[in-house]
């Protein structure tokens, strides 16, 4: 470990570590944060607002796939059901109205609708999010996107206070405050400001591994099991919450008690949102047996990287209800040579490139490989905890690929991943090095948010 990292062989609630972020002072602990905040609204709100409203939304997709034959197709038409949203009034339409696309959707649905067993798609998405959209919308009034918006971003700033002082405790300021500057201009972080879970779950990952790291089990049980009414990932939280606790209270199981019991809150995530989706007319394993309506289907990780770069032919189910093989296509390089050949603002701007770059899932195979060097790297630079729940995370994602795209959305699934951003704070120590990569990353926020608020696919 590094000289920048306090060695954890035993965590104690209410030693120095504990103490550490109060050094600090209190002011700094929400100023970084706000600031921090502010610059990436400004970096992916802005460019959002600007290609919705007076950009072009996609109109065609390549059909069939890397055929070079373009199709008529409205962008929007890609949500939930195929079904284009209503627009917004007032300040919703220039602000909410270009970041809830995609997923946005489906959360949109949950919360009008609900989970529908005539509609079996909707148990893949877990519910925290869309029944606190639910909720606000009955007591504001307000869309339930507006609400979903004012979640996500409220979340995000809690997100980075916590994380500024989880990190504290492990290593020095310098880190903590690299931490936030990287996670918040990583490329894909426009997710944090759109109407997703990636900024609601991060708050509750790292608020729960906080308030273990105090000691304070209760707080971080009930805070954990939150995390896996989010997202499937929450429940990975029994990992880190296990090292914690075996730290702070050793393997005598006499000292376990009745700490145990709040540690183990995650496990119930999984159990409250199957038993609700009984309630609901849908099966209690539906959250996970529906991934197939995203033609996913089992495989090592090596197979997935196998098919990502060279396809392959997977057995997934149809729509039909039948069982058949598709054809997995390799990741498309030859978007690079198009746009060495054509280096004018007409080609960059055009339908057909920002398609292809889009479908090529370049972005996701170098998000990927990136992910897990560091999280390799790390096993040297970081706590036990934090590997504990990056890599269990990375690996599962890994084991249930998608013929559309084995690697599909992890550059959207690490985000919440937080020790990979530590790692990268940890290694890049150089102030020029870090300024070139800093804006090197936010132009590439900057140009993957227009993608994204245009209906072209990012991750």
């Amino acid at each position: 470990m590094t000289s920048e990292t306090t060695r954890i062989l035993t965590v104690k609630p209410n030693g120095k570590s504990r103490r550490r972020g109060a050094n600090a002072g209190a002011n700094d602990l929400w100023t970084l944060p706000a600031l921090v905040w502010a610059i990436h609204w400004l970096l992916t709100q802005i460019p959002a607002a600007l290609a919705y409203h007076y950009g072009t939304i996609r109109t065609m997709r390549e059909h069939p796939p890397r055929s070079g034959t373009f199709v008529e197709d409205f962008g929007p038409l890609s949500g939930a059901r195929n079904r284009i949203l209503e627009p917004l009034d007032g300040l919703a339409h220039w602000i909410v109205e270009p970041v809830r696309g995609w997923d946005g959707t489906w959360y949109h649905l949950l919360a009008t609708r609900g989970y529908d067993p005539d509609f079996a798609a909707t148990a893949a998405f877990w519910p925290l999010y869309p029944w606190l959209m639910d909720l606000g919308g009955q007591v504001t009034g307000w869309s339930p996107e507006s609400v979903g918006y004012l979640i996500s971003n409220i979340a995000f700033f809690f997100a980075l206070h916590y994380l500024y002082r989880l990190v504290m405790l492990d290593f020095d300021i310098s880190v903590a405050r690299r931490t936030l500057w990287a996670i918040s201009l990583f490329p894909t972080a426009f997710s944090f400001t759109a109407v997703y879970t990636e900024s609601l779950f991060l708050m509750l990952v790292v608020a729960a591994l906080l308030y273990a790291r105090r000691g304070d089990w209760l707080v971080a049980g009930i805070i954990g099991l939150l995390a896996a009414l989010t997202r499937s990932a929450g429940v990975m939280l029994l990992a880190p919450f296990g090292i914690i606790f075996l730290q702070q209270f050793g393997w005598s199981l006499r000292r376990w008690f009745p700490q145990a019991f709040a540690a183990a809150l995650p496990a119930l995530g999984p159990a409250i949102f199957g038993w609700f989706l009984t309630t609901r007319g849908l099966g209690f394993f539906d959250w996970a047996n529906q991934q197939w309506q995203w033609n996913r289907f089992s495989a090592s990780p090596w197979r997935t990287f196998d098919c990502a770069l060279n396809g392959c032919d997977a057995e997934v189910r149809f729509i039909t209800g039948t069982t058949g093989t598709s054809t997995v296509h390799p990741i498309d390089w030859g978007w690079i040579g198009q746009l060495l050949d054509n280096l004018n603002w007409t080609f960059l701007t055009s339908s057909e490139f920002r398609f292809r770059f889009g479908e090529s899932h370049v972005l996701e195979l170098i998000v990927t490989v990136l992910a897990i060097v560091l999280v390799l790297v790390g096993l040297r630079l970081v706590p036990l905890y934090y590997t504990a729940l990056a890599m269990p995370a990375l690996i599962v994602p890994l084991l249930t690929p998608s013929s559309v795209n084995p690697l599909m959305s992890m550059p959207r699934f690490v985000l919440p991943l937080f020790p990979l951003f530590v790692v990268a704070a940890v290694l890049i120590r150089n102030r020029k090095i870090g300024w070139v990569l800093a804006v090197s990353s936010s132009l590439l926020l900057i140009l993957l948010t227009m993608q994204f608020a245009l209906w072209y696919w990012v991750s």
